[in-house]
């Protein structure tokens, strides 16, 4: 049976190849926000030049390391990788056009980039299982849910309070949901050629999402409803002459 790691892997080869690219054989990668390195490990094993990098990084190595939490500098030269991923980490920062300039100056001039993370107006926020908690981060939200017994599973067992102070800390300081248009706006500082490419993404993922393949092509509009309500897809390309093209 193939692996959750080595799935991620093919589905980002896929829409890549639908967007016409395709990462050759010891491509240098690197996985932005890699927590403990292991789809840096996956990388490596089926043949590509493979690093990571996190804010957190328990053991850090050559291959897995720290981005400096003071600069966000990402530790790496200049024009270093021929392509750069994300995968449910750009929700998570609080800088975007700082990250999108980051990823550009290690990019390859032709080098690309793609970035997966859940969508603002998800209906229930994946990290705390909130309704909504992507868009609504108001204390009185998030107690009629804590006392509604909405819980993640390292708050089973926590009253009321202290789920909705843990939250709301949480909604506040580790996440930072953008809409489309925001998004745009992070990128077009450093690149000049967004794509989005949910409708790639649901043909090619595995599980449930794949089967509303068939519906969008018949009705296009359903990858908007799915980038709008479930998950973003991005694809960015780096110009020949640097970070945007000319």
């Amino acid at each position: 049976m193939t692996s959750d790691l080595a799935q991620h892997l093919k589905l980002h080869r896929n829409i890549l190849l639908e967007l016409g690219h395709t990462l050759g054989a010891g491509a240098r990668v690197l996985d932005f926000g890699c927590g403990a390195g292991k789809m840096v490990e996956e990388y490596c094993a089926a043949g590509y030049d493979a690093f990571g990098c996190d804010i957190r990084v328990v053991d850090e190595s050559e291959r897995v390391r720290r981005i400096d939490d003071r600069t966000r500098a990402l530790p790496f030269a200049d024009a270093t990788f021929d392509f750069v991923f994300s995968d449910q980490v750009m929700e998570h920062v609080q800088d975007h056009v700082c990250a999108f300039a980051e990823i550009a100056r290690v990019m390859k001039p032709g080098a690309v980039s793609l970035h997966i993370f859940p969508a603002k107006l998800k209906p229930t926020e994946g990290h705390l299982f909130v309704p909504l908690g992507g868009l609504i981060q108001s204390r009185w939200w998030l107690t009629l849910w804590a006392s509604l017994g909405v819980r993640n599973s390292f708050q089973k067992g926590m009253g009321v309070r202290e789920v909705v102070a843990l939250n709301f800390d949480y909604l506040r300081t580790r996440t930072n949901y953008l809409t489309r248009s925001q998004i745009k706006e992070a990128v077009s500082t450093s690149f000049d050629n967004l794509a989005f490419a949910e409708r790639h993404m649901i043909k090619h993922t595995y599980g449930n999402a794949r089967r509303v393949h068939p519906l969008v092509q018949m009705l296009p509009f359903i990858a908007s409803l799915y980038s709008t309500f479930y998950s973003r897809v991005i694809f960015l390309r780096k110009g020949k002459a640097g970070p945007k093209n000319e």
